[in-house]
């Protein structure tokens, strides 16, 4: 049977080129090792000598536990040169975003000389609608724009939601226009922020400025949603997929034995079928008896993964015993 290797273009794509702040997204399905992929990422590229930011937007994330130390909603140091992470903390970004809003209308009304409007009501009105669940998806999102502007990164790092809460992310400042501009009294109640926004999804679909990979493991059910969710983002919002991530992969080293011999010839079938799929490059990451945690092991980790290495490195191949 023929062996699948990753395409050693894959370095070149997660590696920082020019002068200005590169954007790297990790997503995919639930339980594929998405945020050990992004932090194990991040990892690497800190020690490189990258400026580095990781960012989780996914709100079932457990990057405190991967990086073994406090992750908070600022980026904060993990006792890593170069690496920062944060943490998207939903209460706190509604609460920020609910304080820009309603800034925004009191100085927007003061401004104003048309004594009929009851700004009392105008403001309880707004303050109504920031109740709503619309208004919690806006306040990620105003989190998730200002990680664009953030200053001194050579790359951003992003463990995002699973692809379907991303596409509804993306989608979410045109809805919200139309939800706050539904009466005389809010209307124009939203600062104006959609020149940021279109920067935001422009760059993402820049792919001089970023990339954008799906992990998932090589079996049917995981690389099909992984593929149906690459075709909606390209077709919903024009970003293509710049590369994937086959993780979970069996060690050559274990499980000598016929069971284990099938399941690898299986995921040689699969990175095979992935690779014709996507037709992107494809970074290799094995299974490991546990996840990694703190700097240590995800930096022994990331030796691990095929892509990862030093360009100088041989790149490992997969194979079935």
């Amino acid at each position: 049977m023929a062996t699948t290797q990753p395409t050693t273009d894959a370095r070149a794509i997660v590696e920082p080129s020019g002068e200005e702040t590169q954007f790297l997204f990790f997503s995919g399905k639930g339980g594929v090792g998405k945020s050990t992929i992004a932090a194990t990422s991040a990892t690497k590229l800190a020690e490189a000598g990258y400026e580095t930011l990781v960012v989780t937007t996914d709100p079932a994330a457990h990057v405190e536990d991967i990086f073994g130390e406090p992750v908070g909603h600022e980026p904060t140091s993990v006792s890593q040169t170069n690496l920062h992470a944060a943490r998207i903390d939903q209460e706190k970004a509604l609460e920020e975003y609910r304080e820009q809003v309603l800034d925004h209308v009191t100085e927007m009304y003061d401004a104003r000389e048309d004594t009929k409007i009851d700004v009392e009501a105008a403001i309880a009105n707004v303050e109504e609608e920031l109740e709503s669940p619309c208004a919690e998806e806006m306040a990620a999102l105003e989190k998730f724009v200002s990680y664009f502007e953030a200053d001194g990164y050579d790359i951003v790092v992003f463990d995002t939601a699973p692809t379907g809460h991303t596409l509804r992310l993306l989608e979410l400042p045109s809805d919200w226009k139309g939800f706050m501009d539904l009466g005389s009294l809010t209307k124009g109640a939203t600062p104006p922020n959609g020149g940021k926004y279109d920067m935001v999804i422009e760059t993402m679909q820049n792919p001089e400025k970023s990339s954008f990979a799906f992990v998932m493991y090589p079996e049917y059910t995981p690389m099909m949603e992984a593929h149906r969710a690459a075709e909606d983002l390209k077709d919903q919002v024009g970003i293509e997929t710049a590369f994937v991530v086959a993780n979970y992969l069996l060690p050559e080293e274990y499980g000598d034995n016929a069971f284990f011999a099938n399941r690898r010839a299986q995921q040689q079938q699969y990175l095979g079928d992935i690779k014709d799929r996507f037709e992107t490059p494809m970074m290799l990451a094995p299974l490991r008896r546990d996840e990694p945690i703190g700097l240590d092991e995800l930096s022994a980790f990331a030796e691990a993964v095929s892509g990862l290495d030093a360009p100088d490195q041989q790149v490992p191949e997969v194979r079935p015993r």
